[in-house]
């Protein structure tokens, strides 16, 4: 019997010439798997205070198969928990959820850059290079409203919140999708800011807006249970000096000395 080869692993067949020195495999505009974090993006941006903007590239988050099989693991685990036993689709309840990080780098602004810097307070290519730790956790934000685990969240907008962009020269946000194995969550409406760990039968849990949240949120405690899957590449496209340069010798009717 053929062994089943990770999507998102070096290994598989399409992914032939990447690497850990070239992680990033951009995905066409027509590719399915573009159109479904595009569409997620685009439902997932709640907030009416800010304009939705454009998702201008998705790259595929390559791994080794040592970083995966952890993950494949814990999958398993979950997928025989009592709780799921009657769960037919989507058994161990794996989402795509956004997460919004600190980028010190211009890795993903456009098809070229796509090798990870080395900086250790870039927390997005330490994601993608290594994946989460929850060791990290209140690293950037003091407030854990569930507690110390990896936060993610079906709502692009909230994740947007958290994006940082170290390099003023960047032109665009990023943000990670991620594989996160929700598996039976536990859901709440209030804080519960001691949480290490969800409640005993559960695998995660999920903050209901309602009280104390306005936005979803998906906290996981346990490293294995996420992998970064895609980086979204969004925003405005900046106008060129060119097309500046134009507009006001339109409106002065004069041309512009070089």
């Amino acid at each position: 019997m053929s062994m089943i080869i990770d999507e998102f692993s070096f290994d598989h067949p399409e992914n032939k010439g990447y690497g850990k020195s070239k992680r990033l495999r951009l995905l066409s505009s027509s590719d399915p798997q573009f159109s479904t974090i595009e569409k997620n993006f685009s439902k997932g941006w709640k907030h009416s205070n800010k304009p939705k903007p454009k998702v201008h590239a998705v790259f595929k988050i390559l791994s080794s198969d040592s970083n995966l099989k952890p993950y494949h693991r814990y999958r398993a685990l979950v997928l025989s928990s009592p709780a799921l036993r009657n769960r037919t689709k989507n058994p161990a309840n794996e989402q795509l959820l956004f997460h919004g990080t600190n980028r010190f780098c211009r890795l993903g602004e456009d098809g070229s850059r796509v090798r990870l810097c080395n900086l250790s307070r870039c927390h997005l290519c330490c994601i993608i290079r290594n994946s989460f730790d929850v060791r990290k956790c209140g690293t950037k934000n003091k407030f854990r409203r569930f507690g110390t685990g990896i936060y993610t969240t079906a709502c692009s907008s909230k994740a947007d919140d958290y994006t940082l962009n170290g390099d003023q020269s960047s032109k665009f946000q990023v943000q990670l999708v991620s594989r996160v194995v929700v598996g039976n969550p536990h859901k709440r409406r209030q804080n519960s800011t001691g949480l290490t760990e969800p409640p005993c039968g559960h695998h995660s849990v999920v903050g209901e807006p309602g009280v104390d949240l306005n936005y979803e949120e998906t906290v996981v405690y346990d490293n294995d249970a996420i992998r970064p899957a895609y980086l979204v590449v969004y925003g405005e496209m900046p106008e060129s000096k060119s097309k500046l340069r134009a507009l006001i010798t339109t409106l002065f009717k004069t041309p512009l000395a070089s």
